[in-house]
């Protein structure tokens, strides 16, 4: 069966989870196609196919888009990757590009049952029923923003379609105008916060973080602004102290998260050591490059013979660099003098350049059975909610001590402490500052990407792709270059192709710029 946004929109049977609690068991509903005459009765009804919603929702694999911009490569591993993407060879046939146009299609098909079904259900909790619906229509909204941010120009489907419909482009204005309106809607009608089961759905906060994620991505900084702003008068997040440990089971449905992807044993798992050191197990799936090292600044002085002396620590939670600890007790030594399992190029699995993701393993944990983490996959933190809203009012010039304030709340974090940034600064010198920040605070969390993109610096990434630095047998320091140099169209990379596939199918929705 070919993957399209036709065959997506298809009722066909719906997986739901049984009851309110997301963690729990998929169940499928009979065989076959869902009987509207069995379907659409009770409050169940709409509980079934609104968590089914959620479980397109992105997780590690988000991740890899790091792989794709300045501070991160992989391997080549086959054609029709993310690979391609990063070297600039991308074109409509790429098969990860599908995966994740179809992904977030289904996402809308499945939040587009429940939207325009629940008003069916005659008996049942009316105030219940209300939330399921505008919890559909977050996560709709949550799967356009996506859609439209990867692709520009995007259908905009509200309602079932016929098998045979030929859909056309929606303007990307358009889309975020629906996307913002829709957030409006629903976020007086979504609680503050859960309790229980319940723990994970869509919340007021995540509706107004995402309404100011779309607002910025599409600069509209007052709206962004007031939306970020909103967030914080809601008086429930706050930052966490351990930056570390946000990412592992500590962390888990802390006062830090707006909104994530929920996993628990036995019902849904992700992987966070695919992309990490090989001798704990990892694939090396993302290779932090040194360009991302470059962007920490340094507490106190410089080391020459050891760069990751008094370097802003966040660096050494994310990333595993020559001489680091690592979480089994051995010392990480990709150099290529080294004899473990980690050395550059050693085997499939090994790092290319030298350094590997640290972020997100729980060893203490996971070590045993690192393949089914149940650590979830943050979409949205307050750290990300600070940023937006000092970065909408730096682009509005409106340089108040609120703006120092919400950077300097994610730097001086308990574990990270870097100095305060202090009063003074250009619109300009606060402009950089705010964007190193999100890149260093919210690397490989899957959102470099669409950051890179809105700022029109694709072409960053189009420079020699380098790794560590080591002294070699004659005591020289060398820097790991695997003389790959990436590529960046500015005439086409900023959105991505549409599926080959799905523009035999439909005749209507052409394709974007230059491919």
């Amino acid at each position: 069966m070919k993957k399209n946004i036709i065959i997506s929109f298809i009722f066909i049977s719906i997986l739901g989870l049984s009851g309110c609690n997301l963690n729990e068991e998929l169940n499928t509903i009979p065989t076959g196609s869902v009987s509207e005459l069995i379907f659409w009765q009770s409050e169940n009804d709409a509980l079934l196919a609104v968590n089914a919603a959620y479980r397109e929702l992105d997780g590690n694999g988000l991740a890899y888009l790091a792989t794709t911009t300045d501070i991160a490569m992989h391997a080549p591993s086959g054609p029709q990757t993310l690979y391609d993407i990063a070297v600039g060879t991308i074109d409509p046939t790429n098969y990860n590009v599908s995966d994740y146009w179809e992904r977030y299609w289904i996402g809308v098909r499945k939040t587009n049952d429940p939207i325009n079904n629940i008003d069916r259900i005659e008996n049942g909790d009316a105030e219940l029923l209300a939330r399921l619906k505008a919890e559909a229509r977050f996560l709709r909204a949550y799967y356009y923003t996506m859609l439209t941010t990867l692709w520009g120009d995007v259908p905009l489907i509200t309602e079932p379609l016929e098998i045979q419909a030929q859909v056309s482009r929606t303007s990307k204005s358009d889309v975020v105008n629906f996307i913002i309106d829709e957030l409006d809607a629903i976020a007086g009608t979504l609680p503050v916060s859960y309790t229980g089961d319940d723990i994970g759905r869509a919340t007021r906060g995540a509706a107004l973080a995402l309404k100011a994620r779309i607002a910025l991505y599409n600069e509209r900084h007052e709206v962004a602004r007031d939306a970020a702003k909103a967030v914080m008068d809601l008086d429930v997040y706050e930052l966490y102290p351990d930056y570390e440990k946000l990412f592992w089971y500590e962390g888990k449905n802390s006062s830090e998260v707006i909104f994530d992807h929920q996993y628990a044993v036995g019902y849904g798992y992700t992987n966070y050591i695919s992309r990490s050191a090989s001798s704990l197990g990892g694939g090396s799936g993302i290779d932090p490059l040194r360009s991302y090292l470059l962007l920490h600044e340094y507490k106190g002085e410089e080391n020459p013979e050891n760069e990751y002396e008094n370097l802003d620590p966040r660096f050494g939670y994310n990333v595993f660099y020559p001489g680091a600890e690592m979480p089994n007790g051995e010392i990480y030594d990709s150099r290529p003098s080294s004899t473990t399992a980690d050395k550059i190029g050693s085997s499939e699995f090994a790092t290319n350049y030298g350094f590997n993701v640290r972020k997100g393993i729980d060893w203490e944990i996971d070590g045993t059975n690192a393949e089914q983490s149940t650590i979830n996959f943050i979409l949205i933190r307050y750290a990300d909610v600070l940023l937006m809203y000092a970065e909408a009012k730096i682009e509005l010039n409106e340089l108040d001590d609120s703006v120092y304030d919400a950077i300097n709340q994610v730097r001086t974090r308990t574990t990270v402490e870097m100095p305060a940034i202090t009063s003074g600064k250009t619109q300009d010198e606060l402009r950089q500052i705010v964007r190193n920040e999100r890149t260093v605070e919210l690397a490989f969390e899957g959102l470099h990407l669409f950051d890179m993109n809105r700022w029109e610096m694709g072409e960053e990434k189009a420079q020699p792709a380098l790794g560590i630095r080591y002294k070699n047998e004659s005591g020289d320091w060398v820097i790991v270059n695997r003389n790959l140099t990436r590529n960046f169209r500015a005439d086409r990379d900023y959105l991505w192709p549409i599926p080959q596939e799905e523009v035999e199918v439909n005749a209507n929705i052409g394709q974007n710029p230059n491919y």
